[in-house]
Formats: structure tokens, sequence, C-alpha cells
């Protein structure tokens, strides 16, 4: 994980916001009650139902938050971001940009782009039962693979599988319930992973959003992630 991209974030601010066709732009949405203004009557009645605060404050930031970056690049009012979502409940906005959310250990971060992506980050300290997952949700060779590794090593090895692979299933709109076991992937030293997902090619780019995280990007085609901005 030492050669895994660590992202440098810079402000959004007074910043002219073009995503090109090949590019991904990636977001850390830093926690602020003014992205509740941005909330929909029906975002703030479930907020303010929420009884857990860090879940309340992730909900409020992470919506409101999307909502303002996605303005950005459309040139609008945040309030005016109508966010639908597909069968399975991944979100979109009709004409774009594609985008992904994911927030884990009190971080938020979101993927937006010309073409649709997934996005998934997780913290590397989690303890986890790798074997015991891995044989009932990865693949057998992906399975195979973590028994010969050392404690720590598997841990590691495993936390890249799971972000690949909820990226992937992100990336579909089906979702973990859904997609989890059709998701295969081959890990790369360098993080420039590959997988397979109902036939398909699929291209993950893993990296380092922050210290102790470790993160993933999915898409059907090959995307740089160029530029790394927060709001």
């Amino acid at each position: 994980m030492e050669h895994f991209l660590r992202p440098e974030w810079t402000d959004s601010e007074g910043r002219e916001l073009v995503i090109s066709p090949r590019a991904v732009h990636i977001w850390q949405i830093r926690p602020s009650n003014v992205f509740l203004r941005y909330l929909t009557s029906a975002e703030a009645l479930r907020h303010e139902g929420i009884a857990n605060e860090e879940v309340k404050q992730s909900y409020g930031c992470s919506q409101g938050g999307l909502r303002k970056i996605v303005s950005l690049y459309r040139e609008c009012f945040p309030k005016s971001v109508e966010i639908r979502r597909q069968t399975r409940g991944k979100p979109y906005v009709v004409g774009g940009p594609e985008f992904n959310l994911t927030h884990t250990a009190g971080r938020i971060f979101a993927a937006l782009a010309s073409q649709p992506v997934g996005l998934d980050a997780e913290s590397a300290r989690r303890n986890v039962r790798a074997l015991a997952l891995a044989r009932k949700f990865f693949h057998a060779r992906e399975s195979a693979g973590l028994e010969s590794l050392g404690d720590r090593e598997k841990a590691v090895t495993f936390l890249r599988y799971w972000v690949c692979k909820e990226a992937t299933v992100k990336l579909s709109g089906d979702g973990i319930y859904h997609g989890l076991r059709y998701a295969q992937v081959d890990l790369a030293s360098d993080g420039r992973s590959r997988g397979r997902y109902k036939g398909r090619n699929v291209w993950l780019r893993e990296f380092q959003p922050a210290e102790g995280l470790l993160a993933a990007l999915a898409s059907w085609e090959p995307l740089e992630m160029k530029s790394f901005f927060q709001v």
C-alpha cells in the first residue's frame, strides 16, 4: 500500500469545474452545519429524527454536501439539484454529472465523473474475521489466496478486496445484497487492479484518501483521478 496514491486536497472555491471524458474528480466533504441548508424538507425531517449524533451529522453533511458539489458543476443553486434513485437505490441526477458517495470513520468522500462510477472507503484499522468472511462472500480463488498470508497482511488484503468489490457493486447499482457474489477482483501491487462483474470488465483504482483509510474507485472504462477537491 505504500505505493498507492495519497491525494492532496484542494479547496474548490473559485475554480471552473469541468470533467473531461476520461477523468474523475474526487471530493472530500468536511463536517459543517452549512450543508443542512441544502437538504430537502423530507431529508431535513429524516435528519432531525436520527438519534445517533455521529450518524446524524454524517447524513446531513453527505446529502447536503453532495448537492452542493453537484451544483458547482451544473452552475445552479444547491437546493435546485434534484437527486433521484435507481430501482435498487443508487442516486443520480438527470443530465449528470455521474457521482457516487462513501463515508467511513467520520470522513465523507464523493467521486464525480462523466460516466458511471462506484466509490468505497474503509478504515484500515477495522477488526475483521477475514477468512470467515472471505469464504462466505468471496470467489474461491480469492479466499484461497488469503489463507497463506500472515495475520496483518491477510487483514489488509481482505480490506483491499472488500473496497474493490463494494465499489464495483455500487458502480453497477445492484448493491451489496444483490451484487456481491458477482464481483471478482484481481489485485495489483500498485493499486491499478482489475475486476469482472456479470461478464463485464471493471477498472479499479485503489488509493489512500486519508491516514488509516483505504479506498477504491470502480468504472466500466479506464478513468484517471485528475483532481482532489474539498468543500
